[in-house]
């Protein structure tokens, strides 16, 4: 659930951008999202040299890599009949990101989500693949997907 005081704290020290989805009729959120990027620290003796260079693009020894974060994604279970899915809500996501990659580059997106195999299974039946990265004390779970 979006946590509305986070969101607007983040969006006005520019830590990251929300998005929401407006059915153009009601003026309703059907959904919203966040962006913003985060360097996250790879668990290299879980992954393999060949997927960190897919990854960094560069170094098959590199421990960090700088991502772009979907920082929350939901969809308003309060509207009734919302016919908003998780493709289209991704759809947006990855149109707003290949504009920041146009300008800055870029080669991962990633989440993070609760390890519930649900969730876990919903994400990977969309592109994302689970990676092991160090989050000192998170329990948090981070996939991720490819740009390039």
């Amino acid at each position: 659930m979006l946590n509305k005081d986070k969101g607007i704290r983040f969006e006005n020290t520019s830590i990251s951008r929300t998005y929401l989805i407006i059915d153009d009729d009601t003026g309703d959120i059907l959904a919203y999202f966040s962006i913003s990027f985060k360097e996250i620290t790879l668990d290299t003796s879980n992954i393999s040299k060949s997927l960190i260079k897919r990854l960094d693009g560069i170094n098959k020894r590199a421990e960090t890599l700088k991502v772009y974060l979907i920082g929350q994604i939901g969809k308003n279970f309060s509207v009734k009949n919302n016919p908003i899915k998780l493709d289209f809500i991704l759809n947006e996501v990855y149109n707003v990101i290949a504009q920041a990659q146009a300008l800055v580059g870029g080669r991962v997106i990633i989440l993070e989500c609760e390890n519930q195999p649900k969730l876990i299974e919903l994400y990977e039946r969309h592109g994302f693949k689970l990676i092991e990265t160090i989050n000192g004390t998170d329990s948090l779970l981070t996939m991720y997907t490819s740009i390039i």
